[in-house]
């Protein structure tokens, strides 16, 4: 980041230098030349040493792998690699600049791509043992009302942001309407949102896998222009986790298994926006455990639930045990309302 200043404000101020420069200065002298030319060469070496080092200090891995407690099995094919939570928490902290603590059961991507590539892509997973979630209100949820109840909440949501000194956060529409698939008991959906004044919008594209305990979430992390992209990649994607015989979502034994008070219409609108609130390090925070990629890409990670903003929806108490996991602000410095972060993360 600082390289990158220093190398701009030089740009901005070497026609003042040149004006400065006595009538008949000559040319800078070659063996100038040849020490930017050589700091240049050596910052590159040093960068291409790093990548090195960082792509064999994790390792990819295909195939069958469990999670979630033996829970659930990752089949992972060739055109994907699975990385697991220590070399996820190395990309997600020391690639992609978030604070360390993530919890996560991994991370997926493609098999053509780098954690490290500018234009690539990644599917972080989670675990969240909320319970059994009933999907009886699945072929009933008219998705346009429910992005529409989801807007009309956030005046109430945005003030509490606004007033802790964070831009507000609109979801502006369905980037992919939700579509639930009962037979699988496999959700996805993306929402396009948008941050105070911040001329871009960003994707928070989510998939959920629902289970007898509790439901996996898997969430890309990419920018909206990668909308086609993970259109494309996502069957792929979502065929890979599957629940083991005894944790399936059809091995739910009401007598004796906990179960939420959520349904799949508050699985989209606690994991769409709601919750989410802004800080200067990690582009995002708030009561849903967020990761980016670079500035302003960003995906939330379990169940973003506020009370408020359910109770607003749905009405009654937000549940305890749909309680979302959460990061100390204390880490951060909150930027004025509706301005984007002063010192976005560097791009990988």
């Amino acid at each position: 980041m600082f390289r990158k200043i220093f190398i701009v404000s030089c740009l901005a101020f070497a026609p003042l230098c040149a004006a400065a420069q006595q009538p008949g200065a000559g040319p800078a002298p070659a063996s100038d030349a040849a020490s930017e030319a050589a700091a240049e060469a050596a910052a590159a070496a040093e960068a291409a040493a790093e990548r090195e080092a960082f792509e064999k200090s994790i390792t990819r891995r295909t195939g069958q792998v469990d999670i979630a407690n033996g829970q659930v099995t990752l089949t992972v094919p060739d055109g994907f690699y699975y990385l697991d939570p220590r070399d996820a928490d190395h990309v997600l902290v020391d690639a992609w600049d978030n604070p360390p603590g993530n919890l996560t059961e991994g991370m997926l991507f493609p098999a053509s791509a780098s954690p490290l590539d500018e234009g690539g892509w990644g599917v972080v997973i989670e675990y969240d043992d909320t319970g059994y979630v009933s999907d009886d209100d699945a072929a009933g949820i008219d998705y346009d009302q429910l992005l529409k109840d989801m807007q009309s909440a956030e005046p109430e949501e945005n003030a509490a942001r606004e007033k802790a000194g964070y831009p507000p956060v609109h979801t502006v529409g369905w980037a992919t309407q939700p579509r639930y698939d009962g037979a699988t008991h496999k959700l996805y959906w993306a929402s396009e949102l948008k941050f105070g004044d911040f001329p871009d919008h960003t994707l928070n594209y989510n998939m959920r896998v629902l289970g007898r305990k509790g439901v996996l979430v898997l969430n890309f992390v990419a920018g909206v222009e990668d909308l086609a992209e993970v259109e494309q990649a996502s069957p792929a994607v979502l065929s890979i986790p599957e629940f083991k015989s005894g944790s399936r979502y059809e091995d739910f034994n009401p007598a004796t298994d906990k179960k939420s008070d959520l349904g799949v219409a508050g699985l989209i609108a606690g994991g769409a926006a709601g919750g989410l609130l802004l800080a200067k390090k990690t582009g995002l925070i708030g009561v849903a455990l967020l990761f980016l990629k670079k500035a302003w890409v960003i995906v939330v990670l379990a169940f973003g639930v506020v009370g408020g903003f359910l109770r607003n929806l749905f009405g009654g108490s937000a549940p305890k045990e749909a309680k979302a996991k959460t990061m100390s602000t204390d880490f951060f410095d909150k930027p004025a309302s509706g301005s984007p972060p002063a010192d976005p993360p560097p791009s990988t």
